[in-house]
């Protein structure tokens, strides 16, 4: 795989989208597959391919990436009639990106074995503004040599790339990684609503946070949609709390206790069930202060029972 190659892209939802512009920038030919053909329609005014079928992208590219919502979807484009592994490909590599259970992409590796496709587990860290920025986390485990053949794509798409086993090592890592991103903000929710109980400025309490020892670079990314109200999802709601939901069942099949985890995936399945779910997960915060009794960033959480399901930033 060198750089100006053929490559395929299935899924482009705000993180597909924003890899297929990153490959597209550097220089390489992209076939793409989307269950909404809007999506491919726009990205071919760039010059991308799109097809009707998953299947179909193996006749232009003999590596395709898949970025897709669940487990349900992943299984659907791979393993339904016309998609990547119902017939024989024998040598083209199928990179899976999503964040998905171990289960299920163990299912998705038997199928591959049987296809004779070559498969990597490799789920991100980072959003799509990430993606644009170059600084994209790249987590993947499979075998070594298809690693390798895969490592200037995987290359093109984010610098930071992780080899952490030949199986579902990535799985894990990547749900590990999330429950500590989802325990962060809810910490810094807390944090918030107890600063601002004492008349603090949030501006000038952020900033003292991000330059303390608890600063890291997923404080500075909230900062300034913290600061500003503005709930528009980089990392949705309903997403993390799947992703928490993924965590908390491989904790229970590890025979693990994730008490933190569970606490906070209980408080962003209370921001969904208050219409909150397509906003950033950022909503910890409106919760925690419905409950402190304290006016709310987002109108309609809780007692103020008006509709939230358009809301993405409140009035300052």
């Amino acid at each position: 795989m060198t750089p100006r190659s053929e490559a395929a892209l299935l899924g482009l939802g705000r993180m597909g989208q924003a890899v297929a512009e990153r490959l597209l920038d550097s220089g390489h030919r992209l076939t793409v597959w989307n269950r909404s053909p809007e999506a491919s329609a726009r990205l071919s005014h760039r010059g991308a391919r799109p097809v009707v079928a998953p299947g179909d992208v193996w006749s232009e590219a003999p590596i395709a990436i898949t970025f897709l919502a669940d487990d349900n979807a992943v299984e659907m484009v791979c393993l339904e009639p016309e998609g990547l592994l119902t017939a024989p490909h024998p040598g083209r590599i199928l990179v899976e990106m999503s964040t998905i259970s171990a289960e299920c992409s163990a299912r998705i590796a038997a199928r591959a074995i049987q296809s004779g496709v070559r498969y990597l587990r490799a789920p991100v860290s980072g959003n799509p503004s990430v993606v644009r920025a170059g600084n994209l986390s790249i987590i993947v485990s499979g075998d070594r040599r298809t690693y390798e053949d895969a490592l200037p794509l995987l290359s093109a798409i984010g610098p930071k790339i992780f080899h952490v086993g030949e199986t579902e090592e990535a799985r894990i890592v990547k749900l590990a990684l999330n429950a500590m991103i989802a325990g962060t903000m809810g910490l810094l929710a807390e944090a918030i609503v107890l600063s601002e109980a004492f008349g603090l400025d949030r501006r000038q309490f952020l900033e003292v946070v991000q330059g303390s020892a608890i600063g890291s670079p997923f404080v500075g990314y909230k900062m300034q949609p913290l600061i500003d109200r503005d709930y528009t999802a980089t990392f949705s709601t309903t997403g993390m709390a799947k992703d928490l939901g993924l965590t908390l069942d491989a904790a229970a099949t590890a025979l693990v206790s994730l008490p933190v985890t569970a606490l906070v995936s209980d408080q962003l399945r209370l921001a969904e069930t208050l219409g909150l779910g397509e906003l950033d997960m950022l909503t910890l915060l409106p919760v925690l202060q419905d409950r402190a009794g304290r006016p709310t960033d987002v109108p309609g959480v809780g007692r103020l029972g008006t509709s939230t399901s358009d809301a993405v930033r409140a009035p300052r």
